[in-house]
């Protein structure tokens, strides 16, 4: 469902323009051109237009376009160059800068009242959280373009907006809501004759009613939108039409129809490279001829599909590591070009970073105390209203309304502030270790140790609070992956190894021999886990031991259920602190606080990260003699693909 709402939002972005063709023509007009305010406006269309061509080149008209829009005051082509240059921004996958630059832009057109520009770039962050999987505030923000296009009157644009509403609807499965929006979009794409628009709007009540089961309505909008698609040679969407029309019959039990239009899914796909549809047709025709009795295509087809799916899976990690190196290198320069702005670097720097790290460590003190006295405060009207609930029932209810408001808002408040600051500190980190590398004098090498050790901590205190700020609301969600257990757990040892040798504790891991090696769950969670144990383990331990076990307790073939144990020989835990050393924020006393250092949030977390698995967290512990932490998780041993339930 991803899939048809960014075709469907590429295809507006696109539509109407032939690219080289246009680019030509907006050349020679530049060229010829007398009026500065003209050149903005051409400026900021080649940078549009580049976008899907040749990303540097669409970046330099972009910020020619801006140069000259603020020497001239021109604000209307200054927000114009600005969505151009977000959106390379955001084709380069690059989508936290591209919505930066979204926001500058929307800022400008809400200022000079610009409807038409602010229906764009509410569209076009719409995208940028589509892509970044955020599906709430992608609806949010098309649904407030589609505000703004009723209010301009703007038929086609009504229509597309709807289409995009719907397919977000249809995606988070809401088909009450989609349904209307996508019949209602229809008909304004007929009356308009909008060949394209009608493609999408058939190819989303396709797979609308292939959801809802009603799959003969499902390949008739499917095969309309094919036909569509087959007039202008738009192969992907002839792809993915064929695909629902094919699966539509495989529901119905009609193997023949099925087979034709699976193959052809299938070959367009192949032809293209669209891996996902490619490997959506391969798991169809498996179940396919699984139907038949035909095992051996079966079997050729599901091993086609494995392999597949191996290298999407290869192929979606370095992708992300590519976008973490370019994030990472346009951190780098714009940390390169300050510093080559400044005559004085050492002392400038050095005084502005600590200026810096007081403001953060400000900033989350003021908001701590923020949070702090919202609650107190909530806590005290509802204190108060206690006494009067007999008779104020009414009241009650809109205090606690008005109560879960603030927690929202306080949640939300954490979670942007949280990322906020986590950027400025990067930059702040970053400085220090150029800063370090330079070669700086004797005198300055305690100072700029001081303060990389102070914002390394203050940056895993804004990562914890993250965490815990998405485990509190409900945002974090478990995977389900396979992974092998024994290499994930020897490599939190080898982790912790170093410290553990520093320290001269001995680090040990125990694993039964029945412990099966792959297990189907979410090891990167359960990896945080283990790493918050192991480091409390390690940190509060002077002498001795910290072992980590593993233990089958239950298993069968396709399940298994393990216990974790993580003891250790260090200070141990009164009776009276183990009930509250959970809680957020909490350390056993303050010398502890001040000796071991921490945020306190760790135990927090784990406990959060393990009721999200079903489990808690046990603990036995005698001060002076060491303390032990156990849970029991269940995992799968195999993958459960998906089958025809109807």
């Amino acid at each position: 469902m991803k899939k048809l709402v960014i075709h469907i939002l590429i295809a507006i972005l696109c539509s109407g323009y032939g690219f080289i063709d246009q680019s030509d023509s907006l050349l020679i007009k530049l060229k010829q051109s007398t009026s500065d305010s003209n050149k903005v406006k051409l400026l900021a269309k080649l940078g549009f237009e580049y976008a899907f061509i040749h990303l540097d080149s669409s970046r330099q008209f972009s910020e020619q376009a801006i140069h000259l829009a603020d020497e001239i005051n021109f604000n209307r082509g200054k927000a114009d160059a600005l969505n151009s240059l977000a959106i390379s921004y955001d084709i380069e996958g690059n989508h936290e800068v591209a919505i930066t630059y979204f926001l500058m832009a929307l800022d400008i057109y809400q200022s000079l009242k610009a409807k038409d520009g602010m229906a764009r770039i509410y569209n076009n962050c719409g995208m940028v959280y589509q892509s970044l999987g955020d599906t709430t505030k992608s609806l949010d923000f098309h649904k407030r373009s589609l505000q703004i296009e009723k209010e301009l009157g703007d038929s086609l644009g009504i229509a597309y907006s709807m289409t995009q509403v719907a397919a977000l609807h249809l995606q988070m499965k809401d088909y009450k809501r989609s349904l209307p929006l996508y019949l209602s979009a229809l008909n304004l794409l007929q009356s308009q004759n909008d060949i394209q628009g009608l493609a999408y709007a058939h190819w989303g009540l396709g797979e609308l009613y292939m959801e809802m089961g009603e799959y003969k309505l499902a390949h008739k909008h499917a095969k309309e939108a094919f036909s569509y698609f087959e007039n202008e040679e738009n192969k992907k969407g002839m792809s993915e039409t064929s695909l629902i029309v094919g699966k539509t019959y495989l529901y119905e039990n009609q193997i023949i129809q099925a087979e034709e239009y699976l193959l052809k899914a299938f070959a367009l796909s192949q032809d293209l490279g669209t891996q996902n549809v490619t490997l959506e047709c391969l798991l169809n025709l498996t179940e396919l001829y699984k139907s038949l009795n035909n095992y051996e295509a079966a079997l050729s087809y599901h091993e086609e599909y494995s392999t597949l799916k191996d290298q999407i899976r290869k192929s979606e990690m370095t992708s992300n590591i590519k976008e973490i190196e370019s994030n990472y290198n346009f951190e780098l320069q714009q940390q390169e070009i300050a510093l080559l702005n400044k005559q004085n670097a050492y002392q400038t720097i050095i005084r502005n970073i600590a200026i810096g790290v007081l403001l953060v460590i400000a900033c989350l003190l003021l908001l701590l105390y923020w949070a702090y006295l919202s609650k107190a405060k909530t806590m005290e009207v509802l204190a108060d209203k206690n006494e009067e609930i007999m008779r104020k029932n009414e009241i009650i209810e809109k205090e606690k309304q008005n109560a879960l408001i603030a927690a929202k808002a306080k949640a939300d408040f954490l979670s942007v502030m949280s990322h906020e600051i986590r950027t400025p500190m990067n930059v702040v980190i970053g400085s220090i270790h150029l800063l370090l590398e330079d070669k700086p004098k004797p005198h300055q090498i305690e100072t700029l140790n001081m303060l990389k050790f102070s914002a390394e901590n203050l940056l895993t205190l804004l990562n914890d609070i993250l965490d815990l700020n998405k485990l509190e609301s409900g945002k974090l969600q478990l995977e389900s992956t396979s992974f092998d257990i024994n290499m994930l757990v020897r490599g939190i040892r080898d982790g912790f190894g170093e410290e553990a040798k520093k320290k001269g504790i001995e680090l040990k891991l125990d694993i039964d021999k029945d412990v099966p090696q792959q297990l189907v769950g979410d090891p990167g969670r359960l990896s945080q886990v283990l790493n918050n144990l192991l480091s409390n383990s390690i940190k509060f331990t002077e002498t001795g031991m910290v072992k980590l076990s593993i233990q089958t307790i239950k298993k069968d073939s396709k399940k298994v259920k393990l216990k974790f144990t993580v003891e250790d020989t260090g200070i141990g835990i009164e009776p009276e602190k183990q009930r509250i050393i959970f809680d957020k924020f909490i350390q056993v006393d303050s010398e502890t606080t001040r000796k071991h250092s921490g945020t306190g949030l760790g135990l927090s977390i784990t406990k959060h990260i393990l009721k999200l698995f079903g489990s808690e967290i046990k603990l036995k512990s005698k001060p002076g003699k060491g303390s032990k932490f156990s849970f029991k998780l269940k995992f799968a041993t195999e993958l459960i693909t998906e089958k025809d339930y109807s």
